[in-house]
């Protein structure tokens, strides 16, 4: 990789492109470490851009409502697609971090990658495994489930079964880049967090907080100082390409990674944030890139970093989000199937139809979902803790969150969103509360009907058939029943 020198890749390779509730209790670490501890990397990149005879399906994720993929005869896009894999040794453990440019990862999907790699191959401890997808809107559209392609896409079911090949070569590229990783020869290193600041974009539903954080950690060769690689986040949604052009793009925070490597000669891994509710200022994807970038080279250069201590500590728990109405119950099971086929005639969209059948079908089958789980997973070293958020979170929980952590003393905190599996938004209580009176309720999942996924909703493209629950207008403390007070008291429980 032009940018990279010849001593950052011999310490950490490059590959080529090619075709429920756990817990790890390390010791006690502690926030007051007077050094860094010494830990050892190893770490890795692919190229995972889709590209035929190798992947049957070129279908891509991120928006609706039409077909929607790139050609056979494009050629290379200019920013690939990448895959990239960091395996952390502490002591004779390992914890890894697998980040990659798609824009979700459904369920069955991450469980069948967490099986593979942790039980099938044994390479890590599952509470000791992170994925965190990136959220780029001109990725490979992965799995058929949480979303559904018929449903967002209007495909048949050729396309789904191309969508699943792709899905397998996928996985199968995940597990062996976790397997190189891992067991390649580490290198002794120490780690330094410290936070930056960019302004990159503003809230799409209109509220008053703009997450402006660029979480650092610099990765240095333990004998020498010199800079292996650089983790970095933000958390703005990736969406500046736009629908169009069709073609596969790891949009601006793959740019920005691109010239980090360029000028720190240093792999750069991007995670995301809460962006939930964050998209990006109307401006050209390299612009936005370069002031990501620049924030986090300054950082890089100039900023005030903590050391990172072992022992890590991690953890990995599920809750369940309930929906606002209780899908087990015969009555309510009645009316949903009623208001769905009220939307059989078309008059609110085509995509609202596929969903209707797809509910009702559900229905009839007695499959229909009674929540939808959330996984959140916790890492705790001296001078950091990484707590990671599945699905896609609004800000609002990166504030209230915060906010816990200070009352708690945790120090200094790294939030990721879309973290293992996303398969639908997670709004807090005032999202909910207004519906349809902010941003169309896209995130709250509903509009002019607090029962069913609203029409052009999150909750609607994701394939479920209510929004989440919420705590009575006004409440405060949020209900112990709610979104919000579920979501609040896990992370709470797990930053301990």
């Amino acid at each position: 990789m032009p940018g990279i020198s010849r001593r950052s890749i011999l310490r950490g390779g490059l590959l080529a492109a090619t075709a429920v509730v756990t817990t790890r209790l390390a010791g006690t670490a502690t926030a007051s470490a007077a050094s860094a501890s010494k830990f050892a990397v190893a770490y890795n990149e692919l190229d995972i851009t889709p590209h035929v005879p190798d992947w049957p399906s070129l279908w891509m994720g991120g928006y609706g409502w039409d077909p929607r993929g790139a050609s056979a005869s494009d050629p290379a896009p200019a920013h690939p697609l990448r895959a990239h894999c960091i395996a952390i040794h502490d002591n004779g453990s390992v914890n890894v971090l697998l980040r990659v440019d798609v824009v979700s990862i459904p369920r069955d999907v991450h469980q069948e990658l967490r099986r593979q790699v942790c039980d099938e191959r044994g390479l890590v401890g599952s509470s000791d495994f992170m994925i965190v997808a990136s959220h780029t809107h001109n990725g490979p559209f992965i799995g058929d489930t949480h979303p559904d392609p018929k449903v967002v896409l209007n495909l048949n079911d050729a396309d789904v079964d191309a969508i699943n090949g792709s899905t397998y070569v996928f996985m199968d590229l995940l597990t062996d880049l976790v397997e190189r990783t891992v067991r390649e020869t580490p290198i002794p290193a120490t780690l330094h967090f410290a936070e930056g600041s960019a302004e990159l974009g503003y809230n799409r539903v209109g509220l008053d907080q703009v997450l402006t954080d660029v979480p650092v950690v610099a990765v240095r060769d333990f004998q020498d100082g010199g800079l292996l690689a650089v983790l970095f986040g933000c958390a703005t949604h990736p969406v500046s390409c736009g629908r169009a052009p069709f073609e596969f793009h790891s949009d601006f925070v793959g740019v920005a990674a691109e010239i980090i490597e360029q000028e720190l000669g240093a792999m750069a891994l991007f995670f995301q944030g809460t962006a939930g509710d964050q998209n990006p200022l109307p401006l050209p994807t390299g612009e936005l890139g370069q002031t990501l970038a620049s924030a986090v080279i300054d950082t890089v250069n100039q900023g005030d970093f903590t050391d990172v201590a072992g022992p890590i500590t991690t953890e990995l728990t599920e809750i369940a989000l309930p929906f606002a109405v209780d899908t087990t119950d015969d009555g309510v099971r009645a009316e949903l199937r009623a208001r769905f086929e009220s939307r059989l005639d078309g008059h609110l969209g085509q995509a609202e139809v596929r969903h209707a059948r797809l509910m009702i079908g559900q229905l009839d089958a007695g499959s229909l979902p009674a929540s939808i789980p959330m996984p959140l997973q916790c890492w705790r070293m001296g001078g950091l803790t990484v707590l990671g958020l599945a699905h896609e979170v609004v800000s609002d929980y990166h504030v209230m969150i915060n906010a816990l952590a200070q009352d708690a003393g945790v120090g200094n905190l790294w939030i990721m969103g879309y973290v293992n599996e996303t398969q639908c938004y997670v709004p807090s209580d005032r999202i909910l509360w207004a519906g349809g009176d902010l941003h169309v309720g896209y995130e709250a999942g509903w509009n002019d009907d607090p029962w069913i996924a609203g029409y052009g909703s999150g909750m609607l493209s994701y394939g479920w058939p209510c929004p989440l629950n919420a705590s009575a207008p006004g409440s405060d403390p949020a209900s112990p029943d709610s979104t919000e007070a579920l979501v609040l008291a896990a992370c709470e429980g797990l930053l301990g």
